[in-house]
């Protein structure tokens, strides 16, 4: 999986992100409260950061996740094999990936496996493209196919923590 920082290629659609984060917005309470509910084990080490850092502070052993993608994106850890390869096509970092992209993977991952279909980038790209807002990438229907999931999650990007990168594969 690329880093955020990496120059290792081109992306395949050539979506250019770009953007200025917010500075932690929510509070310590409410990410133990999410780290509870989704039973993170201790030894993932996720930290709330400190007052005043943003998505992009992370130290370089840490990779920074959102709040949205546990609380509406129905993302675990580790990732899936097919999230990582999908992040690993797109050379993209998951931390640059929007809550709204997660829950269209993740709703893709379920759809495919409840009927018991190979999860593939071909498949994937059949049904979803690549696409960049505000700075973070998504993923979007294709005309083709109907739009459904939620419409936007509010100040997202200010709700984040880091975890050890070694954590999410």
């Amino acid at each position: 999986m690329c880093s955020p920082s990496s120059s290792g290629g081109e992306n395949p659609e050539n979506v250019d992100a770009g953007g200025v984060l917010p500075v932690l917005n929510w509070s310590e309470t409410a990410f133990q409260t999410l780290l509870l509910n989704c039973r993170m084990p201790a030894d993932y080490g996720a930290r709330y950061p400190t007052e005043g850092e943003t998505a992009a502070d992370a130290s370089s052993s840490y990779v920074t996740l959102f709040a949205d993608f546990f609380h509406e994106g129905y993302f675990r850890l580790p990732l899936t094999v097919f999230m990582a390869d999908l992040l690993e096509y797109y050379r993209i970092h998951i931390s640059q990936v929007s809550p709204l992209g997660m829950v269209r993977v993740r709703q893709f991952e379920y759809c495919f496996w409840s009927q018991g279909i190979e999860l593939t980038i071909e498949h994937f790209r059949r049904f979803y493209q690549l696409q960049v807002q505000l700075g973070f990438y998504s993923f979007f229907a294709r005309k083709s196919v109907k739009k459904t999931p939620p419409k936007c999650f509010h100040q997202w990007k200010s709700k984040f923590f880091y975890i050890k990168a070694a954590s999410i594969i």
